[in-house]
C-alpha cells in the first residue's frame, strides 16, 4: 500500500487499535474532538469520565485486570494537572498506562487563543512522575510518539507515559504508510496481570475487617486500599473509578458476570462519587462497600452525610446497616447487594456503620 495522506491523529488511533486498545477512558474537551471522532470511526470506544484524575484511576484498573496499557485521554486545562496523582500511582505499582492529554489550537508564544488563563505546563509537571513525557511539535511525530509511548509504557519495569497533542497537529494532514507499521504493534495477551506488578492475592482478613472479607466471592475482584485486584494506598475515592476500570476490562475479556468489589472509606467517597453516575450510565455494576465509623456520642444524631442519598442522586442503589451486625444480616444484605448490580447494571452501595 502507498503512502496516504490522512489526518495524523487517524494514524495515532491505528496504531492505538494495532496495540489492543478498545476503550479510552476520556474526558470533554474541545481539543480532545478530533481524537474522539477518529476513535469512533476506527472502533475504539470512549467511557466518558468526568474528573481528569478518575480518568487515570479507570485506565489503572483496566490495566491491572486485563494485563494491555491503560489509556486515558483529558483536555489539557487547569484540571489536567489532577493527572498527576494517578500517573504516580501506576508509577509506584508498575502499571502501564498511556495518557494522551489534547491542548487547545496555540500560539507563537505556546499559549492557547483565547483562553482565559493558561494551563499548566504538563510536560513538566508529569515528567518526576512518568517514564516519558512529551509535548508533539510536528504532526508527522505523532505516529511515532504513539508506538513509542506503548512500547515505553510496557518494557522494562510498566509505568505510564504522556504525550500532549496541540489540535492543530491532531488533525494536520501527514503521510503515513499503514501498510509498513502493521505488525510492530504489541500482540497482548487475552488475559492475566501486568507484567512487574503486584498479582491479585486472595483476600486476607488482615487486609480488611474479618466480616467484610467473609462476603467476597473467592473469586472477586476487589478494588481497595488494603487487598484485592487492584490494592494499594491512593488519594481519596480512587477506589470508585478503579473499580470501573476493572469491570470495563472484565467486560473486554468476557467476564460479563465476574464479580467486582469496590471497599472505601466513606470519609473518601465524596471525593469522586460523581462517576457513580458515569457508571449508572453505562452499565458498569460492581458493589461498593463503605465502612463508616460513628464518633458521635450517645444520644446525639450522626454527623455524617447520608450516603445512600447521595447515590440514589447518581441513579443507583444503597442501603446501610447499623453496626456491629449480625453475620446473618450482613450476608444477607450483601446477597441484595449482589443482585441488585447484576439486575441494574449498575453500582450498588453497601453502607456499614461500625459503632
Amino acid at each position: 500500500m502507498a503512502v496516504q495522506r490522512i489526518p495524523a491523529v487517524r494514524a495515532a488511533v491505528q496504531i492505538m487499535k494495532d496495540e489492543g486498545v478498545e476503550t479510552v477512558f476520556g474526558c470533554s474537551g474541545p481539543a480532545l474532538l478530533p481524537l474522539y471522532a477518529a476513535m469512533e470511526a476506527g472502533g475504539i470506544g470512549r467511557l466518558p469520565v468526568r474528573r481528569e484524575e478518575a480518568a487515570a484511576h479507570m485506565a489503572f484498573g483496566w490495566a491491572r485486570t486485563s494485563g494491555r496499557p491503560g489509556v486515558a485521554a483529558v483536555a489539557a486545562g487547569p484540571g489536567a494537572a489532577r493527572l498527576v496523582t494517578g500517573l504516580d500511582a501506576a508509577r509506584q505499582d508498575a502499571v502501564p498506562l498511556v495518557c494522551i492529554t489534547g491542548r487547545a489550537d496555540t500560539g507563537p508564544d505556546g499559549s492557547p487563543h483565547h483562553a482565559t488563563c493558561r494551563p499548566p505546563d504538563l510536560v513538566r509537571l508529569a515528567g518526576p512522575v512518568t517514564k516519558r513525557a512529551e509535548r508533539i511539535e510536528d504532526p508527522a511525530r505523532l505516529p511515532g510518539a504513539f508506538r513509542e509511548a506503548f512500547r515505553i509504557a510496557r518494557e522494562g519495569r510498566p509505568g505510564p507515559v504522556l504525550i500532549d497533542v496541540p489540535a492543530e497537529w491532531a488533525v494536520a494532514e501527514i503521510g503515513y504508510d499503514a501498510e509498513r507499521d502493521a505488525g510492530a504493534g504489541f500482540r497482548p495477551p487475552r488475559a492475566g496481570p501486568v507484567r512487574g506488578a503486584a498479582p491479585r492475592p486472595p483476600v486476607p482478613a488482615s487486609g480488611v475487617p474479618a466480616e467484610i472479607a467473609g462476603l467476597f466471592a473467592p473469586d472477586a475482584h476487589v478494588v481497595s486500599g488494603t487487598a484485592g485486584a487492584c490494592a494499594r494506598s491512593g488519594p481519596p475515592g480512587w477506589e470508585v473509578p478503579a473499580a470501573i476500570g476493572v469491570r470495563t476490562a472484565l467486560g473486554s475479556l468476557g467476564e460479563r458476570e465476574a464479580e467486582v468489589v469496590a471497599v472505601i472509606d466513606s470519609q473518601d467517597l465524596p471525593a469522586l462519587a460523581e462517576e457513580l453516575a458515569t457508571a449508572a450510565q453505562h452499565s458498569v455494576p460492581f458493589v461498593l462497600i463503605m465502612l463508616t465509623p460513628v464518633l458521635t456520642p450517645p444520644g446525639h444524631e450522626p454527623d455524617f452525610p447520608d450516603h445512600v442519598k447521595l447515590v440514589e442522586a447518581y441513579g443507583c442503589a444503597g442501603r446501610y446497616l447499623a453496626g456491629p451486625a449480625d453475620p446473618a444480616e450482613l450476608r444477607s444484605a450483601a446477597e441484595w447487594a449482589r443482585k441488585e448490580a447484576v439486575s441494574t447494571r449498575r453500582p450498588v452501595l453497601l453502607e456499614v456503620r461500625a459503632v
